[in-house]
């Protein structure tokens, strides 16, 4: 496995991390179960700092403050991949963008949904923007990485 295969690896299952962490927290605080949402918080920052901490030091790559969009990719052939992946989830991006804009339509012209159900509703859309597209990055990395 390429150190770029490894990279997408180890950080497709840390973004997972602190993304189901996200979406908990913001659950939790909707519920009034502050503390839950707090241990959450901690877990997610502390899962992030660590997969930034892991990647430069393991692999070598600059995380913050990067000039380069594709500092994981060691090689052309890995450069190539990542721009495959990239221009496929623009499409994604889009999508969720106009998902996002039919849904707050229709829950703005929906006046009897309250504000909790509204927040659900929300919260779901970006578990979704969140986990989707990780979910394709992942996917989609490992199948043109088999050409």
């Amino acid at each position: 496995m390429s150190d770029s295969k490894k990279i997408v690896h180890f950080t497709f299952w840390m973004n997972k991390i602190w993304q189901i962490g996200f979406v908990l927290s913001s659950i939790s605080m909707i519920n009034n179960m502050h503390q839950l949402a707090t241990v959450t918080i901690l877990v997610s920052v502390i899962a992030s700092i660590y997969e930034m901490y892991h990647v430069s030091k393991k692999y070598h790559v600059k995380v913050v403050n990067q000039k380069d969009e594709l500092y994981f990719a060691k090689d052309e052939r890995d450069r190539d991949i990542a721009l495959k992946v990239h221009s496929a989830l623009i499409s994604t991006f889009t999508l969720l963008i106009i998902s996002l804009w039919l849904m707050l339509s229709i829950l703005w012209g929906m006046n009897s949904l309250s504000m909790t159900v509204m927040f659900y509703v929300l919260n779901g859309w970006v578990a979704c923007a969140f986990i989707i597209p990780d979910i394709q990055y992942y996917v989609l990395w490992n199948k043109y990485d088999q050409q």
